[in-house]
């Protein structure tokens, strides 16, 4: 964003330098989010605002591009240029954090997810181990949850770490409170989604008719998004297995059935020096537990 000092995020999976060549418009939307916190989801529930209904008029990960992406099936020209001829209001996504990104007019407007970090490293393991594309790495979730909590490095290149998921918070986590900054939890989309939803559409100024908006909070349900997995998935990278695995569970607090106190002490660790209000937020738990 603007008002802060840009730096440059590159690994053998994305490389934030691609956004030089993006050519931003005043309304556009960009959904900024840690991996596996809900980023299909928000943009199936943009989709939805940007387009008044629940048909997509092409797979939404062309639709809504991961633009730092560096192995997209497609050029990044090709990438560029389909965005240029989309006549809709454009939304993109990134899991960028904020200083990662160049100036973008003052009107556009950010989407910023965040969910609890013990169901992240859980939902992460799940996804690498069924994306097929990752290489190596602890088959028992317990075993993988005690590397990534202590510093180990995965995926191509080493590009999964805990760092690539905290930096993104503590670099969103000041700008909650900007006019075009709306901060959504993960938790509360489980909770709530139609009052989340009506809360996206009010940030971003869009109008729905009160009698719509049943079959558009329904088309953004796990199910239903499961069922048009095809649509809706987004890119993977070369070699990953497409299918409905991507919409597992969609729960918060699967960690409490996995993981033991000793596993618990690791994660306190790693995380300690995270903002204490921002864990607080972002640990709150959910109804039952």
């Amino acid at each position: 964003m603007d008002q802060l000092s840009r730096r440059v995020y590159r690994t053998a999976l994305y490389d934030s330098t691609r956004w030089d060549r993006f050519r931003p418009r005043p309304d556009d939307i960009v959904i900024a989010t840690p991996p596996k916190s809900g980023t299909t989801w928000t943009q199936r529930i943009t989709a939805c605002l940007v387009f008044g209904g629940t048909a997509l008029p092409g797979p939404l990960r062309q639709l809504s591009p991961w633009l730092e992406f560096r192995h997209d099936d497609d050029s990044l020209e090709t990438v560029l240029g389909r965005l240029q001829a989309q006549r809709h209001r454009r939304f993109l996504k990134t899991h960028l954090p904020a200083d990662g990104l160049p100036p973008l007019p003052s009107t556009v407007s950010y989407l910023v997810v965040f969910r609890d970090l013990r169901d992240v490293a859980l939902s992460f393991h799940h996804h690498m181990r069924a994306s097929g594309v990752h290489g190596p790495l602890p088959s028992d979730p317990r075993a993988f949850w005690r590397a990534f909590f202590s510093g180990q490095s995965f995926g191509r290149g080493g590009t999964i770490t805990l760092e690539r998921f905290t930096a993104h918070l503590t670099s969103w986590w000041p700008l909650r409170h900007e006019p075009r900054v709306l901060l959504l939890h993960y938790q509360d989309l489980l909770e709530d989604l139609p009052a989340q939803m009506r809360r996206v559409a009010a940030h971003l100024g869009i109008t729905v008719p009160e009698a719509a908006w049943p079959s558009l909070v329904a088309a953004c349900r796990l199910d239903a998004m499961r069922a048009e997995y095809d649509r809706v998935l987004p890119a993977l990278g070369p070699g990953a297995r497409p299918g409905p695995w991507f919409f597992r569970r969609g729960t918060s607090g699967q960690w409490r059935g996995t993981v033991t106190a000793g596993d618990l002490v690791l994660y306190e660790r790693a995380v300690s020096a995270l903002p204490p209000d921002l864990r607080a937020w972002l640990e709150r738990e959910p109804p039952g537990a």
